[in-house]
């Protein structure tokens, strides 16, 4: 399973939201290793930015993570900066390498 948010940044704040994001993923990731994370910025819109993490081993392990203090406290920083956010769990149909 992975994780996935699309997110639109209020004017101005795109450097604190790619910091923000990237302190609450260094807490996660202590506490989920082996969960890559990632972070893109759109080219064409830099305040919009698409966000991945995985492989998760199921949709439990991220309810878990989602209900962490850390990942709750750093989700309402994000808020405070955000247009709007969207975040969904995905399952893997396909992979080219």
């Amino acid at each position: 399973m992975y994780t996935s948010g699309v997110w639109m940044v209020k004017e101005g704040h795109e450097d604190e939201f790619a910091r923000t994001w990237q302190e609450s993923v260094d807490k996660l990731s202590l506490e989920f290793p082996g969960i890559t994370f990632r972070l893109m910025r759109n080219q064409e819109n830099p305040r919009r930015f698409v966000s991945v993490g995985g492989p998760w081993r199921n949709a439990e392990q991220i309810a878990q993570a989602r209900s962490l203090p850390s990942y709750q406290e750093s989700m309402a920083e994000v808020e405070r900066i955000l247009e709007s956010g969207e975040i969904s769990n995905y399952e893997l149909v396909a992979e080219v390498s």
